[in-house]
């Protein structure tokens, strides 16, 4: 049998289940290098009910080292580190055990590339003098300027604090570009502005976007009728103690929903996803307001809703949360951050509000006029899967992998 050539893969969390953002994107990164390369995973699990999973990864990964993070008992050697100079996002990712685990796969099995997820990970890359091995880091978004929307949303020493971070993240990317052969992120627009406030090479900065499960997220399915009223759904997918996820629905909730139920009284806005953090969870006390937490599937709320909104008013890259929705086949209003890196307004099956006059308007108008809705249902699919394939997404990094000749493997180092 023709021995593989290697890869080694590292992100800041388990690649599995690909039920949220960045491990939707990892898992299908491993799965697809695994078509070509032996690949070799490195990553970290911080939440409790991850554990069960890591076993589920195994048959994808020809090793697999996950590093467990133990809060609130990682906040201490975190805080070390961040006094020390280091962005907080990065201290809480840091392991002497992964740092063995990845010198070990460089040393024995010699991989032609190193790649990564997310820029707080990407530190683990370092090759021993002279070792040529490609590195590709994937930062997803420009993370320096989330922090600076985080601090000019904020006020007192959460201020302070984000906009120290958002200086600590610039100056860690800008090291880390300068190992790289390159890096990568989920839209034209987000490598657009990582080379104006980086002042990066246009050649090393490279777009790899976001795609979609078209298979798992199959609207022709039999999907159950998630336990709610018989009123319009408007449904919010995502991870529900992610700062823009927060801030998106409290926004909906105070603005939008009061509005469109004064009108439409049994109207239902519908929170899916792990985590809500306790402002969201306040919100399930409200009228009209579901709050599910985790959930085993987003897809039967995709399946029943009314419509998908994303009114996030901070976005970084792509929002698997519309890839999801579109290819569901289920009408989506979203943002005009919402949208970056998917399509033009003009273009895309969505409708794109930002106002709170214009979200209330856009509900409405789906309630309305249903010859609206099944034309938005009719396009999205098929704009998804002609333009969000995983395949076809990952083309691009594939054509920064070297066709190199298999080395020779070389024993473990003791």
């Amino acid at each position: 049998m023709t021995q593989r050539a290697s890869v080694l893969f590292l992100c800041q969390r388990l690649p599995f289940p690909p039920n949220k953002g960045e491990k939707i994107a990892s898992f299908n990164i491993v799965r697809h290098l695994g078509q070509r390369f032996d690949v070799h995973v490195g990553t970290f699990v911080d939440a409790t009910e991850d554990l069960p999973e890591v076993d589920k990864l195994r048959p994808y990964c020809a090793s697999l080292h996950v590093e467990p993070i133990i809060r609130p008992w990682a906040w201490g050697p975190a805080l070390l580190r961040w006094l020390g100079g280091m962005p907080i996002s990065f201290a809480l990712f840091r392991a002497a055990r992964l740092k063995d685990y990845v010198r070990r796969v460089i040393a024995q099995h010699r991989p032609v590339a190193i790649v990564t997820y997310s820029s707080n990970i990407s530190d683990y890359a370092t090759l021993p003098a002279g070792q040529q091995t490609r590195r590709i880091f994937h930062f997803s978004d420009v993370d320096s300027e989330k922090f600076a929307a985080y601090a000019a949303r904020s006020g007192g020493w959460k201020r302070w604090l984000y906009a120290l971070e958002a200086r600590r993240v610039r100056a860690a990317e800008r090291r880390l570009l300068a190992r790289a052969d390159a890096v990568a992120f989920v839209s034209n627009d987000e490598a657009a502005l990582f080379r104006a406030v980086a002042d990066a090479p246009s050649a090393r900065v490279i777009t790899i976007p976001n795609g979609v499960d078209a298979v798992a997220f199959d609207p022709a399915r039999s999907w159950p009728r998630p336990a709610w009223g018989n009123g319009p759904a408007f449904v919010f997918t995502g991870t529900m103690d992610y700062q823009p996820n927060v801030d998106a629905v409290a926004w909906f909730a105070d603005v939008v929903l009061p509005t469109l139920r004064a009108a439409q009284t049994d109207a239902q806005f519908v929170i899916v996803g792990a985590n809500p953090a306790t402002a969201v969870k306040a919100l399930a006390s409200r009228p009209g307001i579901i709050v599910t937490g985790r959930v085993p599937d987003v897809q039967p709320y995709l399946a029943h809703a009314t419509a998908a909104v994303a009114p996030l008013r901070i976005a970084r890259g792509i929002q698997n949360k519309v890839l999801e929705a579109l290819a569901m086949g289920c009408p989506t209003i979203v943002s005009t951050h919402a949208l970056t890196g998917i399509g033009r307004p003009e273009t895309a099956p969505v409708i794109v509000a930002d106002s709170a006059e214009e979200w209330v308007a856009a509900c409405q108008r789906l309630l309305d006029d249903p010859a609206l809705a099944a034309a938005l249902r009719a396009r999205a699919r098929p704009f998804v899967i002609d333009h969000f394939g995983w395949d076809a997404c990952l083309s691009q990094l594939d054509a920064l992998l070297p066709a190199a000749q298999i080395p020779t493997p070389q024993p473990e180092p003791a």
